[in-house]
């Protein structure tokens, strides 16, 4: 039975290589958004009425690479648990446990969930109604600050 569990460990490998392909997608995608993006500035020329529009696809664009670079991490993560592939990871990504890799990624949708609210309040047309939006993104960031917190005092008993 030992042998059969930890022969499925290597089926993370399929978890690792999807995350890695939706790396890959996101990022060209967001990479040839971006391009597009420069050929229409430069193509329409600069109006300072485009200003607005250029800043919510531009934050939307940060929005798709910081995904990217969210499936990276995860990928990374995974290896790194259940593939013993620790060489692979940057000196600052230090996981040991299923833990550690749950606070990476969820600080990043924090900052993935912030920049995505910030987008909409640059394109916001319909009154006071972004306040809603606003209120439930700061009660999810709230329940996440919360996890991580009880997360990291479980730890130290």
């Amino acid at each position: 039975m030992k042998a059969i569990l930890r022969g499925c460990r290597y089926l993370v490998v399929v978890a690792v290589i999807g995350c890695l392909v939706m790396f890959g997608v996101v990022t060209l995608y967001a990479a040839v958004a971006a391009g597009s993006m420069v050929l229409q500035v430069l193509h329409g020329g600069l109006a300072l009425d485009d200003i607005a529009h250029v800043t919510v696809y531009a934050f939307k664009l940060l929005d798709l690479f910081l995904i990217g670079a969210i499936l990276y991490i995860v990928a990374l993560g995974l290896a790194a648990l259940f593939l013993d592939s620790e060489a692979a990871l940057p000196r600052w990504f230090k996981v040991h446990e299923l833990q550690d890799l749950k606070v990476v990624l969820a600080q990043s949708v924090v900052v993935v969930m912030i920049i995505a609210f910030l987008g909409d309040v640059l394109e916001w047309e319909h009154g006071a109604d972004i306040a809603f939006v606003g209120g439930g993104v700061a009660a999810v960031i709230a329940a996440i600050a919360f996890m991580l917190r009880s997360g990291r005092e479980d730890k130290r008993y």
